[in-house]
């Protein structure tokens, strides 16, 4: 068994806050102070190329004991590209720290034998449970706490990616100012509405094939400060839980199982069930089909995007 080098670090996984994070230690530990930027340079897969890769963790420091080379989004790099990062892992320049930052794991399932050569971190999204303790942790290490509801209605606003939420968690410190606990309304009038909330009315609206609330709703959002865009995303974000939902129930799981599987908000749990029963997985996967042809339409304008968020609004409603 070859000892892991710490010439090469893997980290992978979607949870981008850790991820800096660990750069960030990476960093501090590795380069010298008076190297600036000299030592450092961050490539990305989408507009590098394996040569550039091994050609930068080549160049000798030029202050710093190491040189630190990061390779964000490396799961886009084609598969011949992947092929020589991996023999360069094998045998690196061990006066180059190389970290390759990936979503998933598809360099180690090409070539599982790097495991042996470089060390493996994984940044997996922090569970439910895992995501309420960090965001009480993060507040309490500035003398604050937060109420249950904010707690949902924050991790509903933000989904479980860290780096939006310590965002947002430090803006509500300043918007709460010397107050300590962080209430529901604290967040809804700081971030808004939260999207479960919004996709809620939306889709009651739908459900009762009420086109004019629809369209008025996507309005408020619009004048929030929402993109047609988003409203688009968060509509799909809930039919895809909806659907995933009501595929649960039919292969026999409990509402509440199903609840704690999808992060359910206790407050909407009833309201997000009755949408759940109130729809067919047929007409579920329309609506998708729907929203699908829509964020096409918005990324590749033919129309004004408002445009096409009302006749995809429209649609649903029929």
């Amino acid at each position: 068994m070859v000892t892991p080098s710490p010439s090469v670090f893997l980290f992978i996984g979607k949870e981008k806050y850790l991820k800096e994070r660990a750069i960030n230690e990476l960093r501090s530990r590795s380069l010298d102070s008076s190297s600036g930027e000299l030592d450092y340079k961050v490539l990305h897969g989408s507009d590098t190329s394996a040569d550039e890769i091994i050609n930068s963790s080549r160049i000798m420091p030029f202050f710093s004991s190491k040189r630190l080379i990061v390779v964000k989004d490396f799961d886009k790099l084609s598969k011949e590209d992947t092929l020589k990062v991996a023999a360069y892992i094998k045998n690196p320049n061990q006066h180059t720290c190389l970290i390759i930052d990936s979503d998933d794991a598809s360099i180690l399932k090409d070539e599982p034998s790097i495991a042996g050569y470089a060390r493996v971190m994984r940044f997996a999204p922090l569970s439910d449970n895992e995501l309420s303790d960090w965001i009480k942790k993060y507040l309490s290490m500035q003398g604050k706490t937060i109420e249950d509801d904010a707690l949902d209605i924050l991790k509903e606003s933000n989904g479980a990616q860290i780096l939006n939420l310590s965002r947002e968690l430090d803006k509500l410190m300043t918007f709460i100012g010397k107050r300590k606990s962080v209430t529901g309304d604290d967040v809804e009038n700081l971030v808004g509405k939260s999207v479960a909330a919004s996709a809620f009315d939306i889709a009651s609206a739908i459900g009762d094939r009420n086109v004019s609330k629809a369209i008025s709703i996507a309005n408020e959002l619009t004048l929030s400060g929402k993109k047609p865009y988003e409203i688009v995303g968060i509509l799909s974000w809930f039919f895809k839980r909806v659907l995933k939902a009501k595929l649960l129930l039919d292969a026999g799981d409990t509402e509440f199982s199903v609840g704690q599987k999808l992060r359910i908000n206790r407050r909407s749990a009833e309201e997000f069930f009755t949408h759940v029963h109130s729809f067919s997985a047929q007409g579920l996967e329309s609506k998708m089909k729907v929203l699908l042809d829509a964020d096409l339409g918005i990324k590749r304008p033919r129309y004004r995007a408002s445009l096409i968020l009302e006749f995809a609004i429209i649609r649903l409603c029929f």
